[in-house]
Protein backbone atom coordinates (compact mmCIF):
# COMPACT_ATOMS: atom_id res chain seq x y z
CA UNK A 1 0.00 0.00 0.00
CA UNK A 2 2.86 2.44 0.71
CA UNK A 3 4.24 1.89 -2.80
CA UNK A 4 0.87 2.81 -4.27
CA UNK A 5 0.77 6.13 -2.32
CA UNK A 6 4.26 7.09 -3.53
CA UNK A 7 3.30 6.48 -7.16
CA UNK A 8 0.09 8.52 -6.75
CA UNK A 9 1.97 11.42 -5.06
CA UNK A 10 4.66 11.46 -7.77
CA UNK A 11 1.98 11.38 -10.48
CA UNK A 12 0.11 14.26 -8.84
CA UNK A 13 3.30 16.34 -8.53
CA UNK A 14 4.21 15.76 -12.18
CA UNK A 15 0.71 16.75 -13.33
CA UNK A 16 0.60 19.89 -11.17
CA UNK A 17 3.92 21.35 -12.30
CA UNK A 18 3.09 21.09 -16.02
CA UNK A 19 5.71 21.46 -18.72
CA UNK A 20 8.63 23.72 -17.97
CA UNK A 21 8.92 26.40 -20.64
CA UNK A 22 12.38 27.73 -21.24
CA UNK A 23 12.74 31.22 -22.63
CA UNK A 24 13.99 31.01 -26.19
CA UNK A 25 16.26 33.76 -27.47
CA UNK A 26 14.65 36.05 -30.02
CA UNK A 27 15.58 35.19 -33.61
CA UNK A 28 18.50 37.37 -34.71
CA UNK A 29 21.01 38.01 -37.49
CA UNK A 30 24.51 39.49 -37.61
CA UNK A 31 25.20 42.66 -39.59
CA UNK A 32 28.61 44.25 -40.15
CA UNK A 33 29.96 47.18 -42.15
CA UNK A 34 32.91 45.99 -44.25
CA UNK A 35 34.03 49.01 -46.29
CA UNK A 36 36.50 51.08 -44.25
CA UNK A 37 35.33 54.50 -45.51
CA UNK A 38 31.62 53.73 -45.06
CA UNK A 39 30.54 55.30 -41.77
CA UNK A 40 27.28 54.23 -40.11
CA UNK A 41 25.39 57.17 -38.58
CA UNK A 42 22.01 55.77 -37.53
CA UNK A 43 20.39 52.40 -36.99
CA UNK A 44 16.60 52.44 -36.65
CA UNK A 45 16.65 56.23 -36.01
CA UNK A 46 19.23 55.97 -33.19
CA UNK A 47 22.89 57.06 -33.39
CA UNK A 48 25.32 54.17 -33.92
CA UNK A 49 28.39 55.68 -32.25
CA UNK A 50 31.58 53.93 -33.36
CA UNK A 51 29.97 50.49 -33.79
CA UNK A 52 30.44 48.65 -37.08
CA UNK A 53 28.79 45.32 -36.20
CA UNK A 54 25.47 44.36 -34.59
CA UNK A 55 23.31 41.38 -33.75
CA UNK A 56 19.79 42.51 -34.64
CA UNK A 57 16.32 41.06 -34.30
CA UNK A 58 14.85 39.65 -37.49
CA UNK A 59 12.55 41.86 -39.51
CA UNK A 60 12.93 45.28 -41.13
CA UNK A 61 15.59 47.83 -40.19
CA UNK A 62 16.82 51.18 -41.50
CA UNK A 63 20.42 52.42 -41.51
CA UNK A 64 21.92 55.75 -42.57
CA UNK A 65 25.52 56.11 -43.74
CA UNK A 66 28.01 58.67 -44.93
CA UNK A 67 31.46 58.20 -46.43
CA UNK A 68 34.71 59.38 -44.87
CA UNK A 69 36.60 61.44 -47.45
CA UNK A 70 40.31 60.75 -47.16
CA UNK A 71 42.07 62.04 -50.28
CA UNK A 72 45.44 60.54 -51.06
CA UNK A 73 48.39 62.68 -49.99
CA UNK A 74 49.22 65.37 -52.53
CA UNK A 75 45.76 65.22 -54.09
CA UNK A 76 43.24 67.93 -53.38
CA UNK A 77 39.59 67.09 -53.00
CA UNK A 78 37.74 68.19 -56.18
CA UNK A 79 35.14 70.06 -54.13
CA UNK A 80 34.30 70.96 -50.57
CA UNK A 81 31.02 69.05 -50.78
CA UNK A 82 30.15 66.60 -48.06
CA UNK A 83 29.70 63.03 -49.30
CA UNK A 84 26.04 63.16 -48.26
CA UNK A 85 23.98 60.76 -46.17
CA UNK A 86 22.24 57.72 -47.66
CA UNK A 87 19.57 55.75 -45.83
CA UNK A 88 18.55 52.19 -46.78
CA UNK A 89 15.99 49.75 -45.43
CA UNK A 90 16.48 45.99 -45.34
CA UNK A 91 14.92 42.84 -43.91
CA UNK A 92 16.82 40.28 -41.84
CA UNK A 93 16.23 36.53 -41.56
CA UNK A 94 17.14 34.48 -38.50
CA UNK A 95 20.58 32.92 -38.52
CA UNK A 96 21.79 34.75 -41.64
CA UNK A 97 24.94 36.90 -41.82
CA UNK A 98 24.82 40.29 -43.53
CA UNK A 99 27.48 42.74 -44.73
CA UNK A 100 27.08 46.39 -45.70
CA UNK A 101 29.14 47.27 -48.77
CA UNK A 102 29.50 50.25 -51.13
CA UNK A 103 28.82 50.49 -54.84
CA UNK A 104 30.57 53.33 -56.70
CA UNK A 105 32.64 54.10 -59.76
CA UNK A 106 35.88 52.09 -59.41
CA UNK A 107 38.07 55.21 -59.60
CA UNK A 108 36.34 56.62 -56.53
CA UNK A 109 37.86 53.87 -54.38
CA UNK A 110 41.39 54.82 -55.40
CA UNK A 111 40.77 58.60 -55.04
CA UNK A 112 39.02 58.13 -51.66
CA UNK A 113 36.85 61.21 -52.26
CA UNK A 114 33.13 60.51 -52.26
CA UNK A 115 30.67 62.86 -53.95
CA UNK A 116 26.99 63.00 -52.94
CA UNK A 117 24.79 60.45 -54.74
CA UNK A 118 27.83 58.93 -56.48
CA UNK A 119 28.05 56.01 -54.03
CA UNK A 120 25.45 53.56 -52.77
CA UNK A 121 25.40 51.47 -49.58
CA UNK A 122 24.01 47.97 -50.08
CA UNK A 123 23.20 45.24 -47.56
CA UNK A 124 24.16 41.78 -48.79
CA UNK A 125 22.85 38.55 -47.27
CA UNK A 126 26.07 36.51 -47.17
CA UNK A 127 24.12 33.32 -46.49
CA UNK A 128 22.18 33.52 -49.77
CA UNK A 129 24.55 35.94 -51.58
CA UNK A 130 21.85 38.44 -52.56
CA UNK A 131 21.28 42.16 -52.04
CA UNK A 132 18.44 42.77 -49.55
CA UNK A 133 18.50 46.56 -49.18
CA UNK A 134 16.33 49.20 -50.83
CA UNK A 135 17.58 51.94 -53.13
CA UNK A 136 19.13 54.69 -50.97
CA UNK A 137 17.18 57.73 -49.87
CA UNK A 138 19.47 60.77 -49.60
CA UNK A 139 18.77 62.53 -46.29
CA UNK A 140 20.23 64.94 -43.77
CA UNK A 141 22.76 63.94 -41.11
CA UNK A 142 20.26 63.71 -38.22
CA UNK A 143 18.74 60.42 -37.08
CA UNK A 144 14.98 60.30 -37.55
CA UNK A 145 12.42 57.60 -38.26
Amino acid sequence: MNGYRIVVIVAMLAASTGPVLLAQPAPSAKVKVTQSHLTPICLDAKPTGDKRAWTLATGDHTMAFTMRNQPRSGAAAPSANSPGVASVTFGLEAGHDYEVEVRADPTTFSRRVWQPQQWTPVVRDRTTDRIVSSEPRWTGPECRP
